[in-house]
């Protein structure tokens, strides 16, 4: 009985934190957007069966139908980034999963932009989730951290998920991303913070394997 209560206060706790997050997401959207809350809407389609993602956790921009190819989500992407007022970004390629695409872009001085879910069946456009939302400290929620983490002491702390290898890694304003890798080609990925305790998170928690990448820049 004892070890009974003890398991529901775990769950509890972890339903409180995770509705907590949902809520400074919401937030934090409403307030970059102007104060509408159309801006930071929480989709009720966003798991499909499997535990694929169908939709974006929170929406910037409804869809107004199927996007059928990279280069087309690459550009409502585009286009709902500069709306927000991040006229500086430019595209620098995009992953193709099952049910939605993930746009990345550049940013200046040589690090890295937000990454953007389009959904496929939709059109629906919003933030990736998880290190993109919550360290991101540029176009996210992540506080502003000067830890001069360097790529090779963020590389250290990972160690490589079953079968996989770890491939080439970006700078992101607050984290390090590397590709997560089969047999050479790009499969998923891997983020490492740069604020203490240097935290891993690996995106295979919720996105399936990539199906492909498209890259215009090559």
């Amino acid at each position: 009985m004892k070890g009974s209560r003890l398991v529901l206060v775990a769950g509890l706790a972890a339903l409180i934190v995770g509705l907590a997050g949902c809520s400074a997401a919401i937030a934090w959207n409403t307030a970059r957007s102007g104060g509408m809350m159309t801006g930071g809407m929480m989709t009720g389609d966003m798991m499909m069966g499997g535990g694929m993602m169908a939709e974006p956790m929170m929406v910037w921009q409804q869809g107004s139908g199927p996007v059928y190819t990279p280069q087309e989500a690459a550009g409502v992407a585009l286009d709902t980034v500069h709306g927000r007022g991040w006229t500086w970004l430019t595209l620098d390629e995009v992953h193709i999963f099952p049910a939605f695409y993930e746009v990345e872009f550049n940013d200046r001085h040589g690090l890295k932009g937000p990454e953007i879910y389009v959904s496929r069946s939709s059109g629906a456009v919003g933030p990736e989730m998880g290190p993109n939302m919550m360290w991101d400290s540029q176009y996210g929620m992540g506080p502003a951290c000067s830890s001069g983490l360097t790529e090779d002491q963020a590389r250290a702390l990972i160690t490589s998920p079953g079968g996989l290898s770890i491939g080439d890694g970006e700078h992101h304003h607050g984290y390090w991303e590397f590709e997560l890798t089969r047999g050479g080609a790009a499969v998923n990925q891997i983020n490492v913070s740069e604020c203490a305790p240097h935290s891993v998170v690996n995106e295979q928690a919720w996105q399936p394997d990539m199906q492909g990448t498209y890259a215009p820049h090559g």
